[in-house]
């Protein structure tokens, strides 16, 4: 984000506040960026019931984690499976090996990023306090309980990258790859 001639890593970090060699700013950094562009406006959308922008925030989200976790793209329905129980089920509405993650990620992940919409009659929804229904062969998917699963999911990775050093360069490294651009305004 950008006020000014500031380049922002996060609401409260400046890129060039980053310290790449410093555990604790940079995952203090990294926690300001995913609580305070990720997961406080998508808590405040939920608050307001406007699921379909809460959605669109959490699947941004998850497409952020898994890139950050994985290092690499188009890990969405791994990151599902590996983070969420509910995703790592087969499809019942599907013959064939596919999963609730792969169904997810090509409805509402795809749907939504690539065409604006949810396929397949899938649907945002607060009626019920289940990560997901399945219903009529429509998919529905509470965003307030898919984000308490992100905000899980961030609070274990956040201790991991404290607690384990090799974990913590990889993710370093890793921001620093798909930040250097960003860094690189900012030296100028």
């Amino acid at each position: 984000m950008k006020i000014g001639e500031i380049l922002y890593f996060s609401p409260n970090y400046k890129f060039w506040d980053l310290k790449w060699d410093d555990k604790e700013n940079l995952i203090k950094a990294f926690n300001d960026r995913v609580q305070g562009f990720y997961i406080q406006p998508t808590s405040q959308l939920n608050k307001e019931e406007k699921g379909f922008a809460a959605g669109i925030l959490c699947i941004t989200t998850i497409d952020f984690l898994a890139k950050i976790d994985y290092k690499v793209r188009n890990q969405i329905k791994k990151w599902l499976k590996d983070n969420i129980d509910d995703f790592k089920k087969p499809d019942p509405d599907f013959l064939g090996n596919r999963s609730l993650a792969d169904r997810f990620y090509d409805e509402f992940r795809d749907g939504l990023i690539h065409e604006g919409r949810i396929k397949n009659g899938g649907q945002f929804s607060y009626d019920f306090q289940l990560l997901m229904k399945l219903q009529d062969g429509a998919m529905i998917i509470n965003p307030d309980i898919l984000l308490r699963e992100i905000i899980n999911y961030v609070d274990k990775f956040i201790i991991k990258i404290n607690q384990d050093d090799a974990t913590f360069y990889q993710f370093r490294d890793y921001l620093k790859q798909e930040f250097q651009r960003e860094i690189e305004l900012t030296r100028k």
